[in-house]
């Protein structure tokens, strides 16, 4: 069963701004490099043209990566899918799993991700070192304890079939 995360939303905006902003840089560099070199005109635009259309692709393709995350439950196995690999965690592994609020910081360190849709962590939450996987950066989630002392926080739509899957064990 997969069950998606909460979002708190998408990048494709913040991406479309920095699309825009590098638009208008390159135009504005392009103006000033133009005046007086008219032999140079064709290689600039398709210089310009080309660098565009590659920072086209790599936006649209940042702005789907938050898509990427998800959970499924699948027999006795978790699998979260976030951009770049997965994490599974086995029934037994899970010693206990409960409702939780939270709320991320605001900054990042070296290994994690955030970006709207998607936010990797590592913190501590109630003693615990836990790693989020989750879509929001504030609101209610599942934490699962597991047996080597650390956490995993995940924020579905729907926790009810998180507290059912270690029930069924």
């Amino acid at each position: 069963m997969r069950i998606p995360p909460r979002r708190d939303g998408n990048p494709r905006r913040y991406f479309l701004g920095l699309f825009l902003l590098a638009l208008l840089v390159t135009g504005g560099s392009l103006a000033l490099l133009l005046p007086g070199r008219g032999e140079y005109l064709l290689p600039l635009l398709g210089l310009l043209l080309a660098d565009l259309l590659f920072l086209l692709g790599l936006f649209l393709w940042l702005a789907r990566l938050p898509e990427e995350l998800g959970y499924e439950l699948q027999g006795p196995w978790l699998t979260v899918r976030f951009p770049f690999g997965q994490r599974r965690v086995h029934r037994q592994e899970v010693v206990e799993v409960r409702p939780l609020a939270y709320a991320l910081p605001g900054w990042t360190r070296r290994g994690e991700a955030a970006m709207p849709g998607y936010h990797r962590r590592r913190l501590r939450l109630e003693g615990l070192p836990v790693e989020a996987f989750v879509g929001t950066r504030r609101g209610e989630g599942v934490l699962l304890v597991l047996k080597e002392g650390k956490g995993l926080l995940l924020n579905p739509v729907d926790p009810r079939p998180f507290l059912a899957w270690k029930e069924e064990g």
